[in-house]
């Protein structure tokens, strides 16, 4: 894992190492054990910063370049096949002189071009310098676990893991657009970023740029059909098979591997597979909050119990949180406001002062139908079979006046959705949990809201869902965009921030790609929480972990609001200086603040305002 930078150049212009330097420093949190930068021909430089895992030897340093000089990679990630394709190039009379994977994808590519891509088995993002075509090749993995960002223009093409690094020489201009996004989505889906001119490679993409011509390209994906003709049981056993290769792929390491423990299904799985695997006590790490109903510690450490795990328990303040806001804004570079990347960045930190890597649970969700929401869409697809989505919207928005909880105002918003469509229904629930559709025509005001239409959210999800998958188009869409632009991105940037690896087990590509084909109802069951890895780990995991309500990595957004994080709210919002009063009302924004402010959970929602405000500032 590492962080990798560079430039090549179009317009007979020298290669400048000062801005290669200077952009090596902005990432120098992704590799804190080397730095290494290349040139070739004035041309063309590359950049490395890194965080040694596998091969800690200086024969592991990058760039890497070939035994004849002609072709150099600078690489972030691990493959996690490597040493198969090792063997395989050894085997072909390929001679190596290291024990890293950084020169298996070097000679791999030698001898295969871009069709080595479909060999790689892993996280990565590379950018390689290929003399003999004169051309840049990069690429990143299938689910976008590794950032590739890029900004191109007539003069030169630029990359980097980090958006900081290519804006190191200048002040970027917004792109509104994808603000418009951000509101309803809490993260700017790729390829945007933010900025204009700027872009982010999407998962499963590669590019060439060669006679000074960008092509991006897709090079594999994750087709739901068709389905495979295997029975539940047989379906759960190779479930099992797949994660426990994979968790045990992702144990190789020349440092120690810990895990992330929250207490949950996913984690809990995968730390009981560790334990099992590995011939030494493993660590393991949690994070809580003082606040009843948001804490998971004693649950964590109940299991740490059981697994004989070294475990370390650590807690998070909202005094911690209001010093964070700007923190957080730089970490990410792009708008981005799920907050559970706060407790992560924290727990993270901690991490790194006992492990190099740690193994995370993300990705079981997507695949194994986690997601309250599942449930809700699931339920809300069923009424309106039923003929009963009049009776229920109304009840709804009864419910919301009553209760003061606008989730009711979400489900009755789905249910009318669906009126038109299942992409229409999954695109107003997904948005309604941050400004959804009747939200946000509250509050932007009428020119920015005018001027952005094209980017509205709703429009967005509806046109990435595939209708023809039917429920299924909802864990579809969050595979294809909530995963890598969201959760992705707040792993990579809270780890990385701190020079600590994230390995993802139910993010391994032969485990998504024998789950997306088969059938929903092994998935989705109304009532039950991810039956089929209930069914596959029934004999490692306690039943009552399964049985247990889902709550995520939550944080207690709203009672911050009300007390902690209410000052900062209403200087850095409400103040006649804020640049969110731009495109927002500021009696709508008001009015989120007062509602919460009397018990109606508007914690995320004001969380969004308050670190777009802070972004904007940076920016405007």
């Amino acid at each position: 894992m590492c962080g990798i930078a560079g430039e090549l150049r179009f317009d007979n212009q020298p290669i400048n190492e000062d801005r290669l330097r200077r952009m090596s420093e902005r990432i120098a949190h992704r590799g804190p054990d080397g730095e290494g930068i290349w040139m070739k021909d004035k041309r063309v430089g590359l950049v490395h910063r890194r965080l040694a895992i596998v091969d800690l030897s200086s024969a592991g340093a990058q760039p890497m370049v070939s035994a004849d000089g002609l072709i150099a990679i600078t690489f972030n990630g691990e493959i996690y096949n490597y040493q198969e394709l090792r063997d395989e190039l050894s085997t072909a009379g390929v001679q190596l002189h290291s024990t890293s994977d950084t020169e298996v994808l070097l000679y791999l590519y030698e001898r295969e071009g871009e069709q080595m891509l479909k060999k790689l088995r892993g996280m990565f993002a590379f950018a390689l310098w290929d003399a003999r075509r004169q051309r840049l090749f990069f690429a990143c993995d299938r689910v976008g676990k590794k950032p590739f960002y890029y900004y191109l223009d007539d003069k030169c093409f630029s990359f980097a893991s980090e958006l900081k690094a290519l804006t190191c020489a200048e002040r970027p201009q917004i792109d509104w657009e994808a603000i418009r996004l951000f509101l309803g989505l809490q993260y700017v889906p790729s390829p945007k970023t933010g900025f204009l001119n700027y872009a982010s490679l999407p998962p499963a993409h590669y590019g060439i740029i060669e006679k000074n011509q960008l092509t991006i390209k897709r090079y594999d994906e994750f087709s739901r059909e068709p389905k495979f003709p295997v029975s539940f049981e047989e379906a759960a056993h190779q479930v099992r098979d797949l994660t426990e290769e994979s968790v045990r792929l992702r144990m190789i390491a020349d440092v120690p591997v810990g895990g992330f423990l929250s207490g949950g299904v996913d984690s809990s799985i995968l730390v009981s597979l560790m334990a099992r695997q590995s011939s030494e006590k493993i660590h393991t790490f949690t994070m809580g909050f003082p606040s009843l109903g948001f804490d998971e510690r004693a649950q964590a450490k109940s299991l740490a119990d059981r697994l004989g795990t070294q475990h370390h328990a650590f807690e998070l303040q909202p005094m911690h949180v209001a010093d964070l806001v700007d923190q957080m804004v730089d970490v990410y570079d792009a708008p981005y406001a799920d907050s559970s990347c706060l407790p992560t960045w924290f727990l993270a930190r901690e991490t790194r002062t006992h492990v190099k890597a740690v193994m995370t649970g993300d990705g079981g969700d997507e695949l194994f139908g986690g997601y309250r929401r599942y449930q809700y869409f699931l339920q809300a697809t069923q009424l309106k079979e039923h003929g009963l989505s009049w009776f229920a919207i109304h009840a709804g928005w009864i419910m919301c006046t009553i209760r003061r909880d606008p989730r009711w105002m979400r489900f009755a918003e789905t249910l009318e959705g669906l009126g038109k469509s299942l992409g229409q229904g999954y695109a107003d629930l997904f948005t309604g949990g941050y400004f959804g559709r009747d939200q946000i025509l509250k509050l932007l005001k009428d020119e920015f809201r005018t001027s952005t239409q094209s980017a509205d959210a709703g429009a967005f999800v509806l046109s990435q869902y595939q209708e023809r998958l039917g429920v299924e188009g909802a864990l579809a869409f969050d595979l294809a965009s909530y995963l890598p632009d969201d959760l992705n991105v707040k792993m990579d940037r809270a780890t990385m921030a701190h020079g600590l690896e994230a390995r993802a087990p139910f993010l391994d590509q032969e485990l998504v790609r024998f789950v997306s084909h088969l059938p929903l109802s092994y998935i989705l069951k109304r009532g039950k929480q991810k039956p089929l890895l209930r069914k596959a780990f029934c004999d490692l995991v306690p039943a009552e972990i399964f049985d247990r309500p889902k709550r995520g990595f939550q944080v207690p957004l709203a009672e911050w609001f009300r007390k902690e994080l209410r000052p900062l709210f209403v200087e850095r919002c409400l103040s006649g200086q804020s640049p969110l009063l731009q495109i927002c009302r500021p009696e709508i924004v008001e009015q989120f603040l007062k509602e919460n402010d009397r018990g109606v959970d508007h914690g995320n929602r004001l969380w969004m305002l308050l670190t777009l405000a802070t972004w904007l500032k940076k920016y405007v």
